[in-house]
C-alpha cells in the first residue's frame, strides 16, 4: 500500500487522522482543510547539484522562455509534449534530453521550468525551479501546493490549466518581467 492510501485499511484513521503528504491531491482525498502537503525533492546522492547553488547573475539574460526534461509518464505530460516539443526556438521541451545536454544548465538559462504532473501531482521539479531561480510554471490537476496556508506561490509561480497548454506560449509571454 502505498503513502497516501496507507491509513485506508482503518477508516477510522483515514478520516480522523492530519496526512502529510508530497502527493497532495485532492481527487485521491488530501484534504486541504486539515492535511499538511509538503514540497517534493529527490536529491541526487543527497546532494544538491552544485549549479543550483551558484545561479547566474541577475544581468544575465535567459535565453529561453520556458524548459522542461521529463518522462512521457501520467495524461498530462503527452499533451505538453505533442504541443511544445520541437516546435518553438523559446521553448526547450524534451522526453529525453539529447547527448550532451545538461538538465540544470537548461533550468538555469529557462525564465520558466515547467512542472507538469507524471504518474504522481507533485512533482521535484518545483523544488529544483526554486533553486535555480526560474519561476515555476504549474501544470497540474488536483494539487495543492506545499506549504499553501502560509506561502504566497502566485508571487514566484505560475498556475496554468491544463486546457491552456495550447497556448502556454502566449500565456508566459505575457507575464511581466
Amino acid at each position: 500500500m502505498q503513502g497516501p492510501h496507507a491509513s485506508k485499511g482503518n477508516p477510522f484513521l483515514y478520516n480522523n487522522s492530519i496526512r502529510v503528504l508530497c502527493n497532495a491531491n485532492t481527487s485521491e482525498g488530501f484534504n486541504p482543510l486539515k492535511d499538511v502537503s509538503l514540497p517534493e525533492i529527490h536529491l541526487f546522492g543527497g546532494e544538491v547539484s552544485t549549479k543550483l547553488l551558484s545561479p547566474p547573475p541577475d544581468n544575465v539574460p535567459r535565453r529561453y522562455l520556458a524548459f522542461f526534461a521529463g518522462g512521457m509518464h501520467g495524461p498530462i505530460r503527452p499533451i505538453l509534449l505533442h504541443h511544445w516539443r520541437n516546435r518553438d526556438s523559446d521553448f526547450r521541451v524534451y522526453e529525453y534530453l539529447p547527448k550532451g545536454v545538461d538538465y540544470y544548465s537548461l533550468m538555469l538559462n529557462s525564465k520558466f521550468c515547467l512542472c507538469p504532473s507524471g504518474h504522481e501531482v507533485a512533482s521535484p521539479r518545483i523544488v529544483e525551479s526554486i533553486y535555480a531561480e526560474c519561476v515555476p510554471v504549474i501544470l497540474s490537476d488536483y494539487y495543492v501546493l506545499p506549504f499553501s496556508d502560509v506561502l504566497r506561490w502566485e508571487a514566484f509561480s505560475v498556475q496554468v490549466d491544463v486546457s491552456d497548454i495550447p497556448r502556454l506560449k502566449e500565456v508566459l509571454s505575457a507575464i511581466p518581467e
